[in-house]
């Protein structure tokens, strides 16, 4: 099984379209949204695409009522209550959440096959022990200062990565 995995698009929805455009091309079965959409229209245009979509809200999500709401009957939301999200698709079981902390502190529990989060705007891909922790960084592709500290980062890449459940692994897309 094919699953998008996607965070921060902070309302550029020229990127995000791009996205939703390749995805379907990509034949994906499942959508992950790790915050950060930003106005909840952006949960109406998700909502188009017609796939089940898990999501959380990211510290700049405000309205999120109208976010259930604009997002349909396909979206599953993580509740205000919780830090993160969790569910098993074809045999994996998979964690999702918005902050960077939460997701290592899950990935490193190895309670989990999969661990998506987003907030830093930065690409992560790496395993702790069996579990893949996954930041598929921003949609918006706009790189906070801070997150510029990695040697050979590059400013203003926008992406969203492809899980695949079969491998365990996941590949970064790069949005252009």
């Amino acid at each position: 099984m094919k699953i998008a995995v996607l965070s921060d698009s902070h309302d550029h929805i020229p990127n995000l379209e791009k996205a939703l455009k390749q995805i379907k091309v990509k034949k994906v079965e499942v959508m992950f949204f790790c915050g950060d959409m930003c106005s909840p229209f952006t949960a109406g245009i998700i909502g188009k695409v017609n796939l089940p979509v898990y999501a959380c809200f990211g510290n700049n999500d405000e309205d999120q009522i109208a976010f259930v709401q604009l997002g349909g009957k396909n979206f599953t939301w993580v509740p205000l209550f919780k830090e993160f999200g969790e569910v098993e698709l074809n045999s994996r079981k998979i964690a999702y959440c918005h902050y960077p902390k939460p997701g290592e502190f899950l990935a490193k529990s190895e309670g989990y096959d999969a661990v998506f989060y987003g907030h830093t705007h930065k690409v992560r891909n790496e395993k702790f022990g069996k579990t893949l922790l996954l930041n598929s960084g921003s949609i918006c592709g706009i790189n906070a200062r801070y997150v510029l500290k990695s040697e050979g980062e590059k400013p203003g890449v926008a992406s969203y990565a492809i899980y695949d459940t079969k491998t365990n692994s996941a590949e970064i897309i790069e949005i252009k």
